[in-house]
């Protein structure tokens, strides 16, 4: 899993390696696990995701930004400069397309379920709700008024309002 570098006395060049510094750690792969597999068999790092957590995606595909994987690997894969560019071009003017659409998609979905009445100053605008939305305690982020919240335990009458106690 991890790269090496041979020596090489006659070459000044060192071959650069995938910083394992910049990853962000996943909290199923803080345990060490001793996973018995054949010396014959490839093992990647998608196999290693698996064996960690079921589901858990290979770290070139929960990195924020895999457009920059994907320019490496051409790199790698011998591309010329001007070749990577372009390709990294159409890859992000693709995935730019298909977010385009998701957020047209789903504007069109709340358009859809919100009916609209004119007014002479306002427009009012509805959308359908269920108390069955609210969750067991009232409040779930889909329920009607979730964004007004709750009021803090601090403004309820009787309640002790400095520090009595410090842990040590």
């Amino acid at each position: 899993m991890v790269p090496t570098t041979p020596y090489n006395p006659s070459s000044m060049r060192i071959p650069r390696h995938e910083s394992i510094n910049d990853l962000p750690v996943h909290p199923a792969t803080l345990p060490q696990i001793f996973h018995p597999t054949s010396e014959s068999r490839h093992f990647t790092r998608a196999d290693a995701g698996q064996v960690f957590f079921s589901g858990l995606l290979p770290a070139d595909d929960r990195i924020p930004h895999p457009e920059m994987i994907a320019a490496l690997k051409d790199r790698a894969a011998g591309l010329n400069a001007r070749e990577v560019a372009e390709a990294q071009t159409a890859r992000i003017a693709g995935m730019e397309s298909k977010r385009a659409q998701r957020e047209k998609d789903k504007l069109r979905e709340v358009e859809k379920r919100t009916k609209v009445v004119e007014g002479r100053r306002w427009d009012f605008k509805f959308v359908d709700c269920s108390v069955d939305e609210a969750g067991k305690k009232g409040r779930s982020l889909t329920a009607a008024g979730w964004r007004y919240g709750f009021p803090h335990e601090d403004r309820k009458k009787g309640q002790i309002k400095i520090v009595t106690e410090i842990d040590d």
